[in-house]
């Protein structure tokens, strides 16, 4: 039986900073897929050759009660937090961060992808944690592109790389605390990815750019997909002369309360209230710039 679409959004337009943000979750219709509580699709930016600008902390942030996930398609972006972590991922990689019992992170172009210039495309999803989980202390994982793993598809479909979870016996590097996934998957020219769902969990899709057809109707272009929990059966068809990128993400229901407020998704509003009181007093840390 196939799953059918129950929702269809294109996002809601932001800036931040010198980037073009579209915001998918949440929204109006869909707060959540699965642990996935925020997804910002960082559209295409070309970054001009130019003297490189250190990090300051002007953008440093903090967060709480979450692990965030940023994926790139292309570019490259550093990252400092509080707990003296550092990274440079590029395109392919992806930059995961528990921020546990609080954390403040610095996430931004690497330096030398300022001085060299590119285009940076990226997505960043906020997966919630386990209550039981939000009390531990933060981690940090840069995830380089050859460390996900990357599966031919069947009939040259395609190619299917497992970003967070599990596939056909192949498992990302990153840190999972309730069943959960996210797949980006290349459809080849005029070919169809089939995929079979797992029965009691949530599932969506994103279409950055491009479009795809499912059932004789063309959705992409920077489109979030929800799926029906009724069905298990997904087709998803490329009718262009160019490859498509697809991300399928999903996972269990979040089965506690959620109370989310600016960087901190919590379980109560005491919990929200508690985070910020630990931020302002300091007990989150300072990024040391040491790199």
């Amino acid at each position: 039986m196939k799953k059918n679409i129950s929702v269809t959004y294109n996002g809601t337009q932001a800036t931040v900073g010198k980037l073009q943000v579209n915001r998918m979750l949440p929204n109006y219709y869909a707060n959540t897929v699965g642990p996935f509580v925020f997804l910002d699709y960082v559209y295409p930016y070309q970054q001009k050759p130019e003297t490189p600008e250190a990090p300051d902390g002007k953008f440093a942030h903090p967060h709480r009660g979450i692990a965030t996930f940023s994926y790139l398609f292309s570019g490259e972006l550093e990252h400092y937090d509080s707990q003296g972590n550092y990274g440079i991922v590029s395109a392919g990689g992806a930059q995961w961060m528990n921020a546990g019992n609080g954390i403040i992170h610095d996430e931004h172009l690497s330096q030398a992808f300022q001085k060299n210039g590119g285009v940076l495309h990226s997505l960043q999803f906020w997966v919630n944690l386990p209550a039981k989980n939000k009390i531990e202390a933060p981690a940090y994982l840069a995830v380089q592109p050859q460390d996900i793993p990357e599966i031919e598809l069947a009939d040259g479909t395609g190619k299917l790389r497992v970003l967070i979870g599990d596939y056909e016996g192949y498992s990302s590097p990153v840190v999972t605390f309730t069943k959960q996934f996210i797949f980006h998957i290349r459809i080849n020219p005029n070919q169809t990815f089939h995929f079979e769902a797992e029965s009691g969990l949530e599932y969506a899709a994103f279409i950055p750019t491009t479009s795809i057809q499912i059932d004789g109707n063309e959705y992409g272009n920077s489109e979030l997909l929800v799926f029906s929990e009724e069905g298990t059966s997904l087709d998803f068809t490329n009718t262009h002369n160019e490859v498509v990128d697809l991300i399928l993400f999903g996972g269990e229901r979040y089965q506690e309360p959620i109370a989310a407020e600016g960087p901190f998704v919590m379980n109560s509003r005491l919990e929200v209230a508690e985070a910020y009181r630990d931020f302002f007093s300091g007990k989150y840390g300072k990024i040391e710039y040491t790199h």
